[in-house]
């Protein structure tokens, strides 16, 4: 149960196309003085959709404006509030924009993105590969960022919904085109190397991702800095691949450490550090102090709950470890 890279949808990289596919699309070039908001409301070219009513700028711009709101709340850790929030602006993307229109299919990837992160790992896997099917039907540039994210996307949920070795396969292929695209130094490339470890792991080649996550984390504080949460992610593998090793004492030192940074960086209750505690227990129960373990596992149960959901996976491995305790 160690994360590994959440992969967000940033709101002006992905719903913008390029001036090349505006230009085609419209048979004009852009006017001067258009401004994104003009955009976000066009459609993108080569997906060939046309909204079915017309937003004005104001209507574009709360609209994308609740889109940024929402992926903030995710973001700070509220997942459920997300999802929440983003499938009401999805229905009213579909009826102001269209179900094709650009910022609708944005909006519909960030719907599809936080129903797994709150544990639907299966409906939100068929989600993102019906999206990845019409951009790669429709886009004429199949290196677009926008293509690269479902890629990952669905790579993540096809490792969750338990088959590993195509999330392994997928997260490989994934590495190789970013590198090729952006360059061997580039966040993107380092989220795929560590996702590409991190399912090598799951595959039984802890060993390997291990020596992998060490190698690559160098690279994460050079490029993202200590406190990014996919540095921070890097370390939590680590740590989790420690243990699973032969080491516990040194993971759980390892974990300790990291629980005071991802705090810092994070806040208390967003649901990487909780996910950090949990291990914190887990491991001071099993392997230093066993009341001190059970206090702390037990401690976490409401938060778990009230954060994550009572049904969420994460949560539910909590009372699996609370119950083979008693």
């Amino acid at each position: 149960m160690f994360p590994y890279l959440f992969t967000r949808i940033p709101i002006w990289s992905v719903d913008r196309p390029r001036e090349d596919v505006k230009r085609a699309s419209t048979g004009r070039s852009p006017r001067p003085g258009r401004t994104s908001v003009f955009w976000a409301a066009a459609t993108l070219a080569t997906l060939g959709a046309r909204p079915t009513i017309q937003a004005g700028a104001g209507s574009m711009a709360l609209l994308r404006e609740r889109h940024l709101s929402a992926s903030t709340i995710g973001a700070t850790g509220n997942a459920a509030a997300a999802l929440r929030l983003l499938t009401g602006l999805e229905a009213d993307c579909r009826t102001r924009l269209g179900d094709d229109a650009w910022f609708t299919l944005v909006v519909r990837h960030a719907v599809a993105y936080w129903t797994g992160v709150c544990g639907r790992a299966p409906q939100a896997r068929q989600q993102t590969r019906q999206l990845l099917d019409l951009y790669r039907e429709r886009l004429d540039d199949l290196d677009h960022r926008a293509v690269r994210l479902l890629r990952d996307d669905l790579a993540r949920w096809t490792g969750e919904t338990g088959d590993t070795q195509d999330a392994a396969r997928r997260y490989t292929e994934l590495h190789r085109d970013t590198e090729r695209i952006l360059g061997p130094q580039s966040a993107e490339t380092l989220l795929a190397r560590h996702n590409t470890a991190y399912w090598t792991a799951a595959q039984g080649a802890r060993a390997r991702a291990l020596a992998d996550c060490r190698a690559l984390l160098d690279d994460e504080q050079r490029v993202n800095g200590p406190a990014h949460p996919h540095t921070l992610a890097v370390r939590h593998n680590i740590a989790g691949w420690t243990e699973a090793e032969g080491e516990p004492r040194e993971s759980l030192r390892l974990f300790t450490t990291l629980l005071e940074d991802r705090t810092a960086a994070l806040g208390r209750e967003h649901p990487h550090t909780l996910l950090n505690a949990f291990h914190v227990g887990r491991l001071t129960r099993h392997h230093r102090d066993a009341p001190a373990g059970d206090a702390q596992l037990a401690g976490l149960l409401p938060v778990f709950t009230r954060v994550l959901g009572g049904d969420h996976p994460w949560t539910r491995r909590l009372h699996r470890e609370l119950q083979d305790g008693q």
